[in-house]
């Protein structure tokens, strides 16, 4: 199993809330990982992710921020620093319960080393799937900042495809679909998360 996780987190029907799900998606096709990392589209099931995380060394949760900066700010910081802030990602309820699962998994003496690369949304609310162009245009940024992280925690990225960020929204609900058994049984052989199982 590999030791390091990255996670996205948000819910894809209501714009730049999906950012984290639209990213991994993207990380996983582009990129093969030297040792493997786990890219695992983590939607908004939180709590039923808690054995999941704790079974890594290291966790890169990738989501959309709100920090009442200008959309499309890239943040990096640590659980710790969000502890401390008493934040929580977006208004939604999915980025509360993923503060929550890592302060259960503290307090278990289970939780492994979380950061946490987010982007500023411009666009919360409306209820479609895709990107609003502001933060579709700071992609790249997020992107560079996320790949900084894993060289910084020893992986080595080569790019085994050459694709764009954006994809055909229906894919993007297949893909959910296809995976639907898969992340009902996160916890067993059957989760679906490993790049190197593409």
């Amino acid at each position: 199993m590999a030791d390091i996780l990255v996670l996205g987190v948000g819910n894809i029907l209501f714009a730049d809330e999906g950012l984290g799900v639209h990213m991994v998606h993207y990380l996983r096709d582009k990129y093969r990982f030297q040792p493997t990392v786990d890219v695992v589209d983590g939607g908004t099931m939180a709590y039923q992710l808690i054995d999941r995380i704790a079974s890594y060394q290291r966790v890169l949760i990738v989501d959309a921020a709100l920090m009442a900066q200008i959309p499309g700010k890239v943040y990096r910081f640590r659980y710790e620093d969000a502890v401390e802030w008493g934040w929580h990602v977006t208004a939604g309820a999915h980025e509360t319960e993923v503060i929550g699962v890592l302060v259960s998994l503290k307090l278990m003496g289970e939780l492994p080393d979380v950061q946490f690369i987010a982007m500023e949304p411009y666009d919360i609310v409306s209820t479609h799937i895709g990107l609003s162009s502001v933060v579709r245009d700071r992609v790249e940024a997020m992107e560079q900042v996320i790949t900084e992280q894993l060289r910084q925690w020893g992986v080595h990225l080569e790019i085994q495809n050459d694709v764009d960020f954006d994809r055909p929204d229906r894919d993007l609900l297949d893909d959910d679909l296809r995976q639907g058994k898969e992340k009902r049984d996160v916890f067993g052989s059957a989760s679906k998360s490993s790049q190197s199982a593409r």
